[in-house]
């Protein structure tokens, strides 16, 4: 029979074997499990401490991102869907939404007339968003064609690029536009390169051979006989670009100005009241909207339309209306009867006033208007510069200016003087036994016989 304590240290001998050899059992398993998992696996299952401390060498790191600064590589807008349905339908956002099928489509752009005058938008990226806000402002205007000859990284620094003096000319020819729409210099904020050294931005020589250039433009356009509308910059985030922009618009307007063209100036419609840079702000209607992207240099479409708004007023003078125009007197068409007014009045009664129908009163509120009729009689304004004839003498009125009977004082017949021509003063004289008067005597005959009284009363007196 063994010893007690010998058989004791025999059972702890044999449990702690056992111990040793389940732990390592269970440290190859953790090993294994780590080792074998697949990366779907070890992401779904949820992250232990170990895991937290030490990693389970699975997880992939995030690459890092570039934060490149914006440069314009072709910033020309790509096209997009018509934006002029798109805004009728946000106007019923408060009516329930209809399904995709049952949609009310898009109304069809207005067929253009032959004779519809073309609008020749030119210009860098800028200029392609000031044509694509024209053509929506012109989509229902029959006589007027929005055509744009774009390049968005194009300027009037690389030439090399795109060489406007040399293109723009050739444009002209092929679209005999009514007028040209100038808009550029967003990418003309870099030297020259010239075979005789690099002009600095800003440097005497940059402006003097930028302003050549630009000069040069505005002589291409009035050289083809065509009217020039320059629309100048508009401000942009980064404030040192705004700087430039503002002394290029004062080239802009002065080359403008030299071939009687209009300037543009839409540099108000982008700022705040302290002249800063905007995002938002009134669109065309009034209402805050988005004027320009997140990358505070391109526009979004309420820019778009917004640059429209301010050139299409200068745009109006050049450019026919909504509808033909109809002229009078020949095959061409026919000139319609001028609504009466007041300009085609000649005379009218006199309107008491206390008159009830004076100011309508005699009509109930919402009864309708008084139909206004139609008259053939030219106004007066018409007759005097239209056909070169008077409007007639009326008795009583301001410009009633012929002989009344009054003039039979003179005269011996009937009728007056305005008939009878020339008058003869001699037959009037002896007719009426109208004398005439002394002749009156010249200062010096008055001067000798004035000393000859005098010396008649001093001979006498003595």
């Amino acid at each position: 029979m063994a010893e007690p304590g010998k058989s004791i240290t025999a059972i702890g001998r044999k449990v702690a074997a056992t111990f040793v050899m389940l732990l390592a059992s269970f440290g190859l398993t953790l090993v294994f499990v780590a080792a074998q998992p697949s990366a779907a696996a070890a992401q779904e299952r949820p992250r232990t401490i170990l895991d937290m401390l030490f990693g389970n060498g699975l997880e992939r790191r995030r690459p890092y991102r570039i934060d490149r600064r914006y440069t314009i590589t072709d910033p020309e807008p790509q096209r997009r869907a018509p934006r002029r349905s798109q805004r009728k339908s946000r106007s019923g956002d408060s009516q329930p939404r209809q399904n995709a099928a049952s949609a009310t489509p898009a109304p069809e752009p207005t067929e253009k007339a032959e004779d519809a005058k073309t609008i020749l938008v030119v210009g860098d990226f800028l200029a392609a968003s000031l044509a694509k806000g024209l053509k929506d402002a012109y989509a229902e205007n029959a006589m007027a064609v929005v055509e744009a000859k774009t390049s968005g990284s194009s300027g009037l620094v690389r030439q090399d690029h795109y060489d406007w003096s040399k293109e723009l000319g050739p444009l002209i020819d092929e679209a005999k536009p009514a007028v040209v729409v100038m808009m550029i210099g967003a990418n003309d904020r870099q030297p020259f390169y010239q075979t005789s050294g690099t002009l600095a931005l800003r440097s005497p020589e940059w402006n003097a051979e930028y302003e050549r250039r630009v000069g040069k433009i505005a002589d291409i356009v009035q050289t083809h006989g065509v009217p020039l509308i320059w629309v100048g910059a508009v401000p942009f985030k980064f404030d040192r670009m705004s700087e430039d922009m503002v002394y290029f618009n004062d080239l802009y307007r002065q080359a403008a100005q030299k071939v009687s063209g209009d300037y543009v100036d839409v540099w108000d419609g982008f700022v705040d009241e302290d002249d800063g840079f905007i995002y938002s702000g009134p669109g065309v209607d009034g209402q805050t909207v988005q004027l320009r992207s997140s990358d505070g240099i391109t526009m979004t479409d309420a820019g778009d339309d917004k640059l429209a708004f301010f050139a299409k007023k200068a745009i109006d003078r050049y450019v026919a209306t909504d509808a033909p125009r109809l002229s009078g007197g020949g095959a061409d068409g026919i000139q319609l009867p001028p609504i009466a007014n007041a300009a085609t009045a000649v005379r009218s009664p006199p309107v008491s006033l206390d008159d009830p129908s004076l100011d309508g009163g005699e009509a109930l509120l919402g009864g309708g208007s008084t139909a206004v009729g139609l008259t053939l009689e030219a106004s007066p304004r018409d007759k005097l510069v239209l056909t070169g004839t008077g409007t007639g003498n009326v008795d009583g009125r301001a410009d009633d200016f012929a002989w009344n009977d009054k003039a039979s004082a003179i005269a011996t017949d009937d009728k007056p003087v305005a008939y009878r021509g020339s008058i003869d003063l001699n037959k009037v004289r002896k007719e009426q036994g109208i004398k005439p008067l002394p002749k009156m005597p010249s200062i010096l005959d008055a001067i000798m016989d004035d000393w000859s009284k005098d010396d008649q009363e001093a001979k006498g007196g003595k």
